[in-house]
């Protein structure tokens, strides 16, 4: 199987499991409920399965952004079979350079997407192409995460597996400590954890708070709700 028919058939896979647990699309709407939505991005998108409920149900108009080659050569068809009338369109391009204006968004979701992001840069973008008062739905790894890669590593006698988790431990800590995340082969490349301490951290300096917890939290990949502040802008006196 190529890699190109490896990724098509995980991205499918995804979609798939989405689609089969309605409580995973009415989890995302009821996070914004009373707000008004009406262009969402998902970064990092796959298929664009997490968009479904936006376009269809609020009927958004969606926009689906991700690094892969193919980038809604898939989602295209499962949209035209599952919600052909829904306004959808697909970009490749990074998280860390949105192609997008300033504050176009009501709705991004980047959902397990930020690990393996330079997490300042993405957030910073993110920030940007989202309206004042908008909203970040966003899930991430917790240290646990790779805690749990390392010993199923270790007691699978995997070396590769168990090695590459000890090094994004390492480079979280790295990061937690001292602020900046390191990008190199020791510490996996740049892929990290994140923890609620770490993201207020980040989210304060671009003007982003997490507003609540969601309900499809699990201890090794923690969902959250954050929140665009207004920033008003005060005239100066004459």
């Amino acid at each position: 199987m190529s890699e190109g028919d490896e990724y098509d058939q995980y991205i499918r896979g995804a979609w798939a499991r989405f689609i089969a647990d309605p409580s995973r699309a009415r989890g995302l709407l009821d996070a914004v409920e009373g707000m008004e939505v009406s262009r969402v991005l998902d970064v990092g998108c796959g298929a664009g399965q997490q968009l479904l409920p936006f376009v269809t149900e609020r009927n958004a108009e969606g926009f689906g952004l991700d690094p892969a080659r193919d980038v809604g050569l898939t989602g295209r068809k499962l949209f035209m079979t599952h919600a052909p009338a829904a306004r959808v369109r697909f970009v490749r391009g990074s998280a860390e350079r949105l192609p997008f204006s300033d504050a176009v968004f009501d709705v991004v979701i980047c959902r397990l997407v930020l690990p393996y992001t330079d997490n300042v840069q993405t957030l910073s973008e993110i920030a940007r192409v989202l309206r004042n008062e908008g909203a970040l739905l966003l899930k991430i790894h917790h240290p646990r995460f790779y805690l749990r890669k390392f010993f199923q590593g270790v007691k699978g006698r995997d070396v590769r597996y168990a090695v590459h988790a000890a090094r994004v431990l390492l480079a979280g800590t790295i990061y937690h400590a001292t602020g900046r995340q390191p990008h190199n082969r020791l510490t996996a490349g740049g892929e990290t954890f994140q923890t609620p301490w770490l993201l207020r951290r980040e989210l304060q300096r671009q003007g982003l708070r997490i507003s609540l917890e969601l309900p499809d939290t699990e201890k090794v990949t923690p969902s959250f709700l954050v929140i665009k502040e207004n920033l008003k802008v005060v005239d100066k006196p004459s």
